[in-house]
């Protein structure tokens, strides 16, 4: 029901005039409600959770539903190494410093005896291990005599890089 010009209320029933209140009365009500609804958001928004953009909290305090979702475009290849990708791997050295087997004695499924087959195929994996490093304790030991002629106390020369200013 649209509204008429004011001029022309006059010329209105009262049933319609009646109806027309209980319209615009309809309308008010809804129209309270939005601006409650409007105004709650409003408050919320004004007071927001502290993070590290509106405080001094450092961002690790930062709550990570808080974060702001990226804008950029996800890239449509998933993660890792792509179907096709040249393969990447050391080359197995040829005399290991030490060599364990794992040979098949019996069979998982009847328990026949196998250690005398030859094997189909061998199958080589290398792990490359860092040595523990050990610290080298050098003692020098400087041997001091008298000498019976002159009475000088006398010490043996240390090797260059090993004198006594070093320590």
């Amino acid at each position: 029901m649209t509204l008429p010009p004011p001029d022309k209320l006059r010329d209105l029933s009262r049933d319609e005039l009646i109806a027309m209140i209980l319209l615009l009365t309809e309308q008010v009500k809804q129209l309270t409600e939005t601006v409650q609804q409007l105004q709650a958001e409003i408050e919320r928004l004004k007071h927001a959770p502290t993070s590290s953009r509106n405080s001094s909290q450092p961002p690790s305090r930062d709550w990570k539903g808080d974060a702001p979702t990226s804008q950029r475009q996800r890239p449509k290849k998933k993660q890792g190494a792509q179907p096709g990708h040249p393969k990447a791997e050391r080359p197995l050295v040829e005399k290991p410093d030490q060599v364990l087997e794992a040979r098949v004695s019996t069979c998982a499924g009847c328990g026949a005896d196998l250690q005398a087959l030859t094997p189909e195929r061998v199958v080589r994996r290398q792990i490359t291990e860092l040595p523990i490093l050990k610290p080298v304790v050098i003692e020098t030991q400087q041997h001091e005599v008298c000498c019976p002629a002159c009475q000088l106390r006398q010490r043996g020369v240390l090797p260059p890089g090993l004198e006594a200013e070093r320590w």
